[in-house]
C-alpha cells in the first residue's frame, strides 16, 4: 500500500517536472503525459525502482548517480519499446541526439534521469514517506482505493482512444490504398484501347499525376491533322474524367479524415499536443493527416 502511494506520488511529481518543461518550452499549458490525468506512470516505476533497488548505494552518490542513470534508462527503453508494439506509435523519438539507441533513450536525457535519481532517493524521499507514514491507515487505504480506480479509469480510456485513433487511420490508409487501387485498375482496363486511339501517344501515371508523350507527329495533310485532332479531343475526354475520378477519391478521403478527427476529438488533440513528435510505425500519412485536421479545427 505505501509503494502504491509512493508510485502516485512520483507520478505526480513527473507530470509536473514534465508539464512545467515542455509548457516552457512551447509557451502554453501542455498536459503532459500518457495519460489524461495529472501523472506520469513511467516516472512513478523508475522512482519506486530506484528507491528499492539501489537502497544499498544510497550513501554513495556516484554509484547512485550511475545506477539511477541505467535503471532510469533501461524503464524508459522498455516502456517505448512497449508502446510502440503495442500501439504502433512512437511516443518520443530521440534520434536527433547525439548517443541514442534507437530514438528510445539518449545520454542527455539519462544523465538527466541520474541527477534526479539521488535528488530523488538523498532528499524527496524522505519527506515523502514521512507524508505517508502520517497518514492514518484507514486514510491510506481510502487514498489507494480512490486513486487506484481513477488510475485504471484514465488508462482505460486512453487505451480506447488510442486503439481507436489506430483504427481510424488503418482505415484511412485502406481508403487511400484503395484509391490507388481504383486508379490503376481504371488506367489498366483502358490503357490498350487509348494506345489503339492515340498510336505512339503513351500514359505513364503515377498516383493522380498523368503525362502523356510522343502523341502527335507532324501530319502532311488535312486528312490526317483531322483525325489527329479527333484523337486529342478524345484523349482530353479520357484525362478529364480520370481527374474527376480521383478528384472524387481525394474529396472522400478528406471527409473520413474529418470524420475522423472529429470523433473524440478533444482525446486525441491532447495526445497530439502531449506528444508533439508522436509517429505512427504503420500509418504515419494518415497521421499527419489527422494531426493537421485537429490543429485546423482548433483555429475555426
Amino acid at each position: 500500500m505505501q509503494l502504491f502511494l509512493a508510485f502516485l506520488v512520483y507520478s505526480f511529481l513527473g507530470w509536473v517536472c514534465e508539464t512545467v518543461y515542455c509548457s516552457i518550452g512551447q509557451r502554453k499549458f501542455v498536459n503532459r503525459g500518457f495519460l489524461n490525468g495529472p501523472l506520469c506512470p513511467v516516472y512513478g516505476f523508475g522512482a519506486v525502482a530506484v528507491l528499492l533497488f539501489l537502497r544499498p548505494l544510497r550513501e554513495n552518490l556516484l554509484l547512485l548517480f550511475f545506477g539511477g542513470m541505467i535503471l532510469t534508462s533501461v524503464i524508459e527503453y522498455i516502456t517505448g519499446f512497449a508502446l510502440e508494439k503495442l500501439f504502433a506509435a512512437k511516443w518520443w523519438d530521440y534520434s536527433n541526439y547525439r548517443f541514442n539507441i534507437h530514438g528510445r533513450v539518449c545520454l542527455r536525457n539519462s544523465l538527466m534521469f541520474g541527477v534526479l535519481s539521488v535528488v530523488a532517493a538523498r532528499l524527496v524521499d524522505p519527506v515523502v514517506q514521512g507524508m505517508i507514514q502520517a497518514l492514518p491507515f484507514g486514510a491510506s487505504v481510502a487514498c489507494c482505493a480512490v486513486f487506484g480506480v481513477l488510475l485504471v479509469t484514465d488508462l482505460t480510456v486512453t487505451v480506447r482512444t488510442i486503439l481507436d485513433l489506430n483504427g481510424t487511420l488503418k482505415q484511412l490508409q485502406q481508403l487511400v490504398e484503395q484509391a490507388r487501387l481504383d486508379t490503376s485498375e481504371y488506367l489498366r482496363q483502358n490503357q490498350q484501347e487509348f494506345q489503339q486511339k492515340v498510336e505512339q501517344g503513351k500514359l505513364d501515371f503515377e498516383l493522380g499525376r498523368m503525362e502523356l508523350r510522343e502523341f502527335l507527329e507532324e501530319r502532311k495533310n488535312e486528312r490526317m491533322a483531322e483525325r489527329a485532332e479527333r484523337r486529342a479531343q478524345r484523349r482530353r475526354e479520357l484525362l478529364a474524367k480520370l481527374t474527376d475520378e480521383q478528384r472524387e477519391a481525394i474529396e472522400h478521403i478528406e471527409q473520413r479524415i474529418r470524420e475522423g478527427a472529429t470523433r473524440n476529438r478533444l482525446l486525441r488533440r491532447r495526445l497530439v499536443e502531449a506528444f508533439p513528435n508522436m509517429r505512427s510505425t504503420r500509418y504515419q500519412g494518415a497521421l499527419e493527416r489527422i494531426k493537421e485536421e485537429l490543429f485546423r479545427k482548433k483555429g475555426e
